[in-house]
């Protein structure tokens, strides 16, 4: 028998599941990529608010101050649509390959909680720190120092940083349903610890300019 050229050897069944496994285009694939991307980006935001945190609390001068707040807007513009591409391709992922499984709950759930402390704690006083700079340039007011050296800003920031790294490991062992919260529970645990040298000092610097004042 000869093989007609351009015939497929193989059922009509299988052969439509080979070329949908073997599709490097699939959405299945474009979407696993805007997970990947999505979650590198929140690590990118992550990163420059650990750089910002960390400029705006030794700043002098209210230009530098200015300089940071500027940088800090960055997060605030790309850590919205991140966190969005992670849970709308997370949803589809789940929904379409991996099922409901206990370990994408509550990775997409702590996505939700990542992005709300983002919002309230931190977004709302940075805020208030670009209201708070003057106009023109020179040291820093008592009212400023006392919106940089905020321990929320350290707080919301550690235990954010903890979730996300809570929820990578999650992602990589899918664990239990009991599993993951155990995790998450860990990692707030581990990102509130982290946070209290930051709380006192900051709480002790803000008593010091207000007795100064």
């Amino acid at each position: 028998m000869f093989e007609v050229e351009g015939a497929c050897p193989f059922p009509p069944e299988l052969a439509a599941r080979i070329q949908v496994k073997g599709d490097p285009m699939s959405v299945y694939s474009i979407s696993l990529f805007l997970h990947i991307v999505g979650a590198l980006g929140l690590f990118a935001v992550l990163a420059l608010e650990w750089a910002g945190l960390y400029h705006l609390r030794r700043a002098t001068e209210a230009s530098q101050v200015r300089e940071w707040v500027r940088l800090l807007a960055a997060p605030r513009v790309v850590g919205g649509p991140a966190a969005l591409v992670i849970l709308v391709t997370g949803i589809y992922l789940s929904a379409t390959r991996w099922g409901p499984q206990g370990w994408i709950v509550v990775g997409l759930a702590g996505m939700v909680v990542i992005a709300v402390l983002g919002a309230v704690l931190s977004g709302r006083r940075t805020g208030a720190i670009a209201r708070a700079l003057p106009a023109q340039s020179g040291p820093i007011s008592m009212a400023l120092g006392r919106h940089l050296r905020d321990p929320v800003l350290a707080l919301s920031l550690w235990v954010r940083t903890a979730l996300f790294l809570g929820i990578v490991f999650v992602m990589s062992t899918k664990p239990s349903a009991a599993g993951a919260l155990a995790a998450m529970a860990v990692a707030v645990v581990v990102g509130l610890a982290a946070a209290i040298p930051a709380w006192g000092g900051g709480r002790r610097q803000a008593r010091m300019a207000g007795s100064e004042s």
